[in-house]
């Protein structure tokens, strides 16, 4: 039964499991919980809270992936969730046309929707004729939970969305199923941890849990982000007062080529003078308290 191929596979070892299992008895039962880590829910939060998107791309089974959904706040007893799955094309096609006509009269700015869809179903729905129309009602969703995926079809939904919207994607994993998916967004995260090293030494950065990822956006990107900006802006601005000085005094030299300045004062304005105050600008500097 094991060696057939096709959907009568599976009819045929649940018939000879049936055979195989009659009369035993039950000695006892085990279970392995698998946890979230300390703190997800409060980070899912906090990050919802400033803005991001977030989609979840997991090789578990529907009812699971909806669990986790459930225990990391992502989903709430109010979410209304939509349902995509199927073993044909066509089907899969229509139920894609119904829900962009229903919600396209709708404002779903206030509604916590939420899409599930299943990997085979996704499979179809990122053919070259189907991917627009999911990206087009996955915008609309708050969340959207993609279960039974195989590594190639997680990277191919993070390359969807970051080569049709213009957003910026941030992909996080800790497997080496999760290394497409980091490599194809723009800024990949790798958590260290019992699934081995692969999804951090493909990583732009590499944190110990999820949770340390709230401070790596939420306050480090911050503090990089206001530093980058004011470096560049100063950069130009020094720059420019340096030449336009030279410029103007060509009116008062007879346009001899003559400059102001000393060549010591030009050879080190840039690597003396000017740097050294933007440098511990740049490295300290903190808009906002932590």
């Amino acid at each position: 039964a094991m060696n057939l191929v096709g959907d009568s596979r599976k009819i045929e070892v649940d018939k000879l499991s049936n055979e195989i299992e009659q009369n035993l008895l039950l000695l006892g039962a085990t279970a392995i919980e698998d946890k979230l880590q300390e703190g997800v829910p409060e980070t899912i939060s906090y990050l919802r809270k400033a803005g991001l998107k977030i989609w979840v791309l997991t090789g578990d089974k529907q009812e699971t992936a909806i669990n986790i959904g459930l225990a990391c706040n992502l989903l709430t007893t109010s979410s209304q969730m939509v349902l995509i799955f199927g073993q044909e094309k066509a089907p899969i096609r229509r139920q894609l046309a119904e829900l962009r006509k229903h919600f396209s009269t709708i404002d779903t700015t206030n509604m916590d929707l939420a899409m599930v869809i299943e990997g085979k179903a996704l499979s179809f729905c990122l053919q070259e004729d189907l991917k627009l129309d999911l990206l087009e009602f996955a915008q609309k969703c708050r969340v959207v939970i993609c279960c039974r995926v195989s590594p190639a079809q997680k990277g191919d939904v993070v390359a969807l969305v970051k080569e049709n919207t213009g957003a910026l994607t941030l992909a996080i994993g800790d497997g080496a199923n999760d290394v497409n998916m980091i490599q194809r967004a723009h800024v990949g995260v790798g958590i260290s941890g019992q699934e081995g090293m692969q999804a951090v030494m493909s990583s732009d950065y590499a944190v110990a849990q999820f949770r340390f990822l709230l401070r790596l956006l939420l306050i480090h990107g911050r503090w990089s982000y206001y530093r980058i900006c004011k470096v560049i802006l100063y950069s130009f601005y020094k720059n420019l007062t340096f030449c336009l000085t030279l410029f103007w005094y060509v009116f008062f030299n007879g346009f001899s080529g003559q400059t102001i300045f000393d060549s010591i004062y030009i050879a080190t304005y840039n690597a003396v003078y000017t740097l050294i105050p933007i440098a511990i600008h740049g490295i300290s500097d903190q808009d906002l308290h932590q």
